[in-house]
């Protein structure tokens, strides 16, 4: 978000010397920079290539001519580039019929020369903020759209994720860790993106990091970077995402499964703001608002053996929980609706309806993949369905009672995989992989020997 007058870029374009150096004292006090031009024809590059909040500009460069037209042309290509900057003109040559044609032709306002400083301080500080109601505005709308297309995290009426959305909205203007909590599916990469989206460091880096899916051996110098030589593989200096995540927002994803020796390492991010890289003799600063999320409960994560609580405590200053989808069914056909109509935008195909059929059968099923699976599903239906409405056969979840599904739903064969990925995850390691899982070492002994693995 852009600060208040005091941050904001004034562009100031006449062909008269001293009109520049007075504009450049009378508002140089007030705002953040002035920049200044004996001519427009130099105006579109800086306004695409910088930020500018104001232009305030003449509206004759033509020796002897003085009706204003070339203000007016003018003003119309500068606000084709960026409809909402604002535009202040000014002359020495007013009139009512030119003030009001200006305004029409959507300049903020109309400055006759020779002025008042403090009016003409008032006139280009007000369009300023103009300025930058009209861009918070137009990135709130983008922001919406963003989210409610891709992952419609932002969407739904049920109490525990209206909870939830509480929590974002307040948390996300200041720098405090967040930790968010949730099955996979749920919206925690979503809503770290719009946490950072609505932060103050909006306009800096948003990095995310699966640490589940970088292997153990890598990920210190994944995450903190290195020296030439300090380990396998480095050829060069190298930059960790942290140092990448500068100024910005660090996403840890699966932060459950971080080994202990990098979460010492995140301590020295946390409490001192620095960061060493392999191989380096001193630290670094950095600066950045982490957000963790993890699927483990809270439970799981207070075990000494798979977690250091002292930065627990660090990492949960704001904690999230986001809702599974079976707990929010009242969102359903809200969330389906709403996919249904991105995902026919997007393939253009018709827009199909629900039948009653079908939505009592999304409303009854489970969802165990949560909203993630719930937007396959209504992609799926939308490409392959052939009716005017959608079916329950439009949707695979209807076949409950084949082998398939009733594998997929078979207790004993999700206990199987699940503790058969742990075990891969933590290298064999039982005392890990039975943390992670919330048992205990002979219950995860029992439960090997159950499966044969």
């Amino acid at each position: 978000m852009i600060g208040g007058p005091e941050d904001a870029q004034i562009l100031v374009i006449d062909d008269d010397p001293g009109v520049l150096i007075a504009a450049r004292l009378a508002l140089s006090p007030h705002v953040g920079q002035v920049t200044t031009m004996a001519s427009p024809d130099g105006a579109p590059d800086l306004l695409a290539s910088q930020r500018i909040d104001l232009i305030l500009m003449d509206m004759n460069f033509t020796p002897g001519v003085s009706r204003g037209q070339e203000g007016l042309d003018w003003l119309d290509r500068l606000r084709s580039i960026d409809p909402a900057v604002s535009l202040v003109l000014m002359t020495a040559y007013g009139g009512v019929v030119l003030a009001v044609e200006t305004l029409k032709r959507g300049a903020v306002d109309f400055v006759l020369k020779p002025w008042r400083n403090e009016k003409l301080v008032a006139t280009v500080t007000a369009g300023a903020a103009l300025t930058r109601a009209r861009r918070e505005s137009r990135d709130a709308k983008l922001r919406s759209a963003e989210f409610g297309v891709n992952e419609g995290v932002l969407i739904g009426a049920a109490p525990g994720f209206q909870h939830a959305l509480k929590l974002i909205e307040r948390a996300a203007p200041t720098d405090a860790p967040v930790l968010l909590m949730g099955e996979s599916g749920s919206g925690k990469s979503a809503v770290a993106r719009e946490i950072h989206r609505a932060s103050r460091r909006a306009r800096a880096p948003f990095v995310a990091v699966d640490l589940g899916a970088i292997a153990e051996s890598g990920l210190e110098s994944e995450l903190f970077g290195h020296r030439r030589g300090a380990c396998a593989g480095a050829t060069s200096d190298r930059a960790g995402r942290i140092q990448g995540a500068q100024g910005g927002t660090l996403f840890l994803d699966e932060i459950g499964l971080s080994p202990l020796h990098v979460q010492r390492k995140l301590m020295s991010v946390i409490e001192r703001g620095e960061v060493t890289p392999l191989g380096a003799t001193k630290p670094m600063a950095v600066d950045v608002r982490l957000i963790s999320a993890t699927n483990m409960s809270l439970e799981q994560l207070g075990r000494d053996e798979v977690f250091r609580q002292d930065l627990l405590l660090r990492l949960k200053a704001v904690e999230i929980l986001l809702p599974p989808l079976r707990r929010r069914r009242e969102d359903v056909a809200l969330l389906m609706e709403h996919f249904l109509a991105h995902y026919a935008r997007k393939h253009s195909v018709p827009r199909r309806r629900l039948s009653p059929e079908a939505l009592r059968l999304l409303e009854a099923h489970d969802w165990p993949g949560n909203v993630r699976e719930l937007s396959h599903a209504a992609e799926r239906a939308t490409i392959l369905g052939e009716g005017e409405r959608l079916e329950p056969e439009d949707f695979p979840l209807a076949f409950a009672n084949s082998a398939t599904e009733r594998e997929q739903f078979d207790l004993d064969e999700i206990e199987k995989r699940t503790i058969g990925r742990a075990m891969i995850r933590f290298n064999g390691n039982i005392s890990l992989a039975a943390a992670a899982l919330g048992l205990t070492r002979p219950a995860l002994y029992r439960r090997l020997q159950k499966h044969g693995l």
